[in-house]
């Protein structure tokens, strides 16, 4: 994949731009646990990759203004790693269930919904759905996103009603 095509060191504000992060959680325990799927944690490893991709995501002085989740056990947990180390909010975190293994369809509804104010949004989900969503956004093509992997692209619109049909702009994909 192509790295860079644009700076992500400009504010999308600067540039008329809204810029969506799409994050897969990061390395959970087996699904074949006695837990329920909603509940299972994240590895030792996973907490790990989720603070190195925090740290990344710092040092590229984005300036993140939401944070989505699901509400699922492991997407929390990366979301609130990820959010104390670029220190964000916690009110600026909302946990939906319907991002809980979401269709791309489920994704746009929620993209809808987000506040004009936001200019870069975090979404944390799950596979397959987000890598399929990633996938239906831009000619960039991932076969399977990485737990803890992020996809970044940008698109030139001035609200998120907007999103579904604006022309969106590969960025950067990046795993831990």
């Amino acid at each position: 994949m192509n790295n860079n095509q644009f700076d992500l060191n400009v504010h999308p504000s600067s540039l008329n731009n809204k810029r969506l992060l799409l994050m897969r959680h990061a390395k959970t325990e087996s699904p074949y646990t006695l837990k329920r799927d909603f509940d299972r944690l994240l590895t030792k490893t996973g907490e790990v990759d989720a603070q190195k991709m925090g740290d990344w995501l710092k040092n590229q002085q984005l300036s993140i203004d939401q944070i989505l989740s699901s509400s699922a056990e492991r997407t929390r947990q990366t979301a609130l790693i990820v959010a104390a180390a670029i220190g964000i909010e916690n009110a600026s975190i909302e946990f939906k269930d319907e991002l809980y293994h979401a269709t791309p369809d489920v994704f746009f509804d929620v993209i809808r919904g987000v506040s004009n104010t936001v200019n870069t949004l975090v979404i944390v989900s799950h596979n397959d759905g987000i890598t399929h969503f990633a996938n239906q956004l831009t000619d960039a093509r991932i076969d399977h996103m990485q737990p803890g992997s992020v996809f970044v692209i940008e698109c030139a619109i001035n609200t998120w009603k907007e999103f579904h049909q604006a022309k969106k702009n590969f960025c950067y994909y990046r795993q831990p």
